[in-house]
């Protein structure tokens, strides 16, 4: 009997654990998730000059 009380407990313990965890996940990123994200623009990209672009094509 006292091995299934343990296994009661711990399986009490871990459900709590994973529930404060998934809790604190969703606090965090709140008004951001992967879908949204993955929806929004890209970022502008400054543009360089190619300096000396066909130098080693040169003959």
């Amino acid at each position: 009997m006292n091995a299934i009380a343990l296994t009661v407990f711990i399986g009490f313990v871990l459900v709590n654990f994973f529930v404060f965890l998934f809790l604190r996940y969703r606090k965090q990123s709140e008004g951001s998730s992967a879908e949204r994200e993955s929806l929004l623009p890209l970022e502008e990209e400054s543009v360089r000059p190619a300096a000396h672009r066909n130098r080693a094509f040169r003959v």
